[in-house]
C-alpha cells in the first residue's frame, strides 16, 4: 500500500509534468523536491506521526492542483510555495530533515560573523586602530571555516537521508 502511494504521486507529477508545466517552471519551482518529500514522506520511521499522514494528504492535493498553482496567477503560485514550505518546515522541525546546502549557508554566515568580531577585536586591540588587512582576513578566516564545517554537516546529513 505504502509504495503503492509513493508510485501513485511520483507518476502523477510525472504526467503533470509532461502535460502542463515548462521546463522554466520545472526547475524554477523545484518540482523534482515534491518527489523527494513524498519519499520522505513515506519513509517508515515516519509512519506513526500524524502531521506526517497530514502531509500526505496534503501533498496529494499539492500534486493534483500543481498545473493551476503554478500555470496560473502569481497568488496561485505563492499559495503553492506556502504550501511546499509548510511540509518542509514539518520536516524540518519533527524529523530534523533539512534541505541542501542548509548547514553550509548557516554555518557561514555565523562563523563570518565571528570572524568580523574577533576581526575587530584584534585589529583595535593590537593597533589600537582599525587594520583592514588583519579585519579582512580574520572575517575570510571565519567564512572559510564555516563553509568547511557546514558542508561536512551538509554531507553527513546526506548520508544519513536526513536531507532534501
Amino acid at each position: 500500500m505504502q509504495n503503492s502511494w509513493l508510485d501513485s504521486i511520483n507518476n502523477n507529477i510525472d504526467n503533470q509534468i509532461d502535460e502542463h508545466i515548462s521546463v522554466k517552471d520545472y526547475r524554477f519551482y523545484q518540482i523534482e523536491k515534491l518527489k523527494r518529500i513524498a519519499a520522505l514522506l513515506d519513509n517508515t520511521k515516519h509512519k506513526n506521526c500524524l502531521d506526517c499522514k497530514h502531509a500526505k494528504i496534503e501533498l496529494e492535493k499539492i500534486v493534483n492542483d500543481l498545473d493551476r498553482l503554478i500555470n496560473k496567477s502569481g497568488v496561485n503560485r505563492s499559495e503553492y510555495e506556502k504550501r511546499v514550505e509548510k511540509l518542509i518546515k514539518h520536516l524540518k522541525d519533527a524529523h530534523q530533515v533539512y534541505q541542501a546546502h542548509h548547514f553550509t549557508y548557516t554555518y557561514s554566515g555565523i562563523y563570518t560573523i565571528v570572524g568580523v568580531a574577533f576581526g575587530l577585536l584584534v585589529s583595535y586591540g593590537t593597533f589600537y586602530s582599525f587594520n583592514p588587512h588583519v579585519f579582512f582576513l580574520c572575517a575570510g578566516v571565519g567564512m572559510v571555516i564555516g563553509n568547511v564545517l557546514g558542508a561536512r554537516k551538509d554531507k553527513h546529513q546526506a548520508r544519513t537521508g536526513k536531507q532534501l
